[in-house]
């Protein structure tokens, strides 16, 4: 019985240490939010820590890195955009891992989002799948000698009736 209890507890200990630090469903809310409220977001979280801040064709890219037992593993991006003619910002977000099992538990979550699956294929680096819904557009990479992986989300702009 000792024994039974025991593998139980290390089942879940180690279930514990390979899950990712960030859901799905948190990524794409934050191509809601603005730098700094990604920035306060994660923060308080205590899973990631501001890396550095760059200007790329002036957009202020944020970039983040994991801390604690997966650290330095996993990596979001914020700050890119694209502005629509009526000011709209249409924002993205990058997540990125070192461990390409965090990947594949973000392409089982993007599942249950409900995002469409429009293509599956490979190029000679990666495996790719391209998700799609009315409100975004969900590029994942996952290399094919697993050795990371990466997934971009991106707000679409949606024609709907006023």
């Amino acid at each position: 019985m000792k024994k039974l209890l025991l593998l139980s507890v290390l089942f879940i200990c180690s279930a514990g240490v390979y899950a990712q630090s960030i859901r799905f469903g948190e990524l794409v809310n934050f191509t809601a939010l603005s730098n700094r409220e990604v920035f306060d977001n994660l923060m308080q979280g205590n899973a990631f820590r501001q890396d550095y801040t760059t200007q790329i064709n002036g957009q202020e890219i944020e970039y983040f890195k994991s801390i604690g037992v997966k650290a330095n593993v996993e990596q979001i991006n914020v700050g890119t955009f694209s502005r629509l003619n009526n000011g709209t910002m249409l924002r993205t977000v990058i997540y990125k891992s070192t461990n390409p099992q965090d990947v594949i538990n973000m392409v089982g979550q993007i599942k249950r989002y409900g995002l469409d699956l429009k293509f599956r294929g490979v190029d000679p680096s990666n495996n790719i799948y391209l998700y799609d819904s009315d409100f975004f557009h969900v590029s994942v990479f996952l290399r094919r000698d697993q050795t990371s992986g990466m997934i971009e989300i991106k707000q679409k702009e949606f024609l709907g009736l006023d």
